[in-house]
């Protein structure tokens, strides 16, 4: 190879270097834009107490509208004709979160254990009696605006007191 050519490669790449834009050691890196936090995953569910009995001439609360076909179906039906609203809360519940729940017979806690395909929430629900014992501990797939009904028959009579949980 002649010099001819090694001095022209060596023009050319002499040329490029100073054509590409000069880096001081002085200039400040530039910043990437900080990402905002994730807002941490929450719903908001509302639990509705029921009380529950078996009486001569079926009734259904007015307020019990959202549930009142889930109350005529077995084996709510089978059980119990009339359903009067004990109380009602509406709780925001994040993730990993133990949530508490006043009810007028007993209590319960509610955790959101996760989100899934964006319209279904996995929960976690348990009920204690008025005496303080844990009647109810299960975790749900809920459909979001669907319920699930939580019951528990109450001895002597076989009353029914119920928890009905839905999640947006």
């Amino acid at each position: 190879m002649s010099v001819r050519f090694w001095l022209g490669l060596m023009v050319a790449s002499a040329v490029s270097s100073m054509a590409a834009a000069p880096v001081l050691a002085d200039e400040p890196a530039k910043k990437v834009p900080a990402q905002a936090p994730a807002a941490p995953l929450a719903v908001t569910c509302d639990f509705i107490e029921i009380g529950a009995t078996k009486g001569k001439t079926p009734s259904i609360d007015p307020k019990l509208g959202p549930v009142e076909k889930k109350l005529k179906k077995a084996p709510f039906s089978t059980q119990w004709n009339e359903f009067k609203q004990l109380s009602h809360a509406t709780k925001k519940l994040e993730k990993k979160k133990t949530e508490a729940i006043a009810l007028k017979q007993g209590g319960a806690t509610a955790t959101l254990v996760e989100i899934v395909d964006k319209s279904k929430v996995r929960i976690t629900v348990t009920i204690d009696n008025a005496k303080g014992k844990q009647v109810v501990n299960q975790t749900t797939l809920l459909d979001a605006g669907d319920y699930v009904i939580h019951a528990e028959v109450l001895a002597p009579n076989d009353d029914g007191h119920l928890v009905a949980v839905t999640c947006k």
